[in-house]
């Protein structure tokens, strides 16, 4: 009896160590994602605000040219 729950332990200790070296597996594998993620958030936002900061000046380039359509209209009208 006593043999046998010998083994039982040694089983235990041995599963133990297993679920702990999986465990530091683990936490390396998340370390190294963990900066990747922000890495690509980062890239993420760089290339959306590049769009934006696109956008804005198209935008504001049409408005400029609509201004100045609506400056030589008004001059038109005035004369």
């Amino acid at each position: 009896m006593e043999k046998r729950i010998l083994e039982i332990l040694l089983q235990l200790q041995n599963d133990l160590n297993e679920v702990k070296t999986d465990i530091q597996e683990i936490k390396g594998t998340v370390n190294r994602i963990e900066p990747s993620q922000t890495e690509d958030v980062v890239g993420m936002l760089k290339v959306t605000k590049k769009k934006t900061d696109f956008e804005i000046d198209f935008i504001n380039n049409k408005l400029t040219e609509m201004d100045k359509r609506l400056f030589s209209l008004e001059k038109r009208v005035e004369n």
